[in-house]
C-alpha cells in the first residue's frame, strides 16, 4: 500500500453543492448538505479542492 503525504478535509462547507459528483473515485459525499471526504477512496486528485468556491475543501499535510 502506498503511503500518502496528506489528505483533504472539509472546513466551513456552505452547502453550495458545486462539488457534487466531481470526484472520480466517489470519495466525496454529503451529510445534511455538508461535504465530507472518505479518505480510503481519495487519491488526492484535488478536483474537489479546485472547484470549491468557498475554499472549504482543503489539502492538509
Amino acid at each position: 500500500m502506498e503511503e500518502r503525504e496528506g489528505f483533504i478535509v472539509s472546513l466551513g462547507c456552505r452547502k453550495c453543492g458545486r462539488c457534487e459528483n466531481v470526484c472520480p473515485n466517489g470519495a466525496l459525499y454529503r451529510v445534511n448538505g455538508f461535504a465530507n471526504v472518505d479518505h480510503e477512496k481519495c487519491d488526492l486528485c484535488m478536483k474537489c479542492v479546485k472547484i470549491c468556491p468557498n475554499k472549504a475543501l482543503v489539502y492538509m499535510e
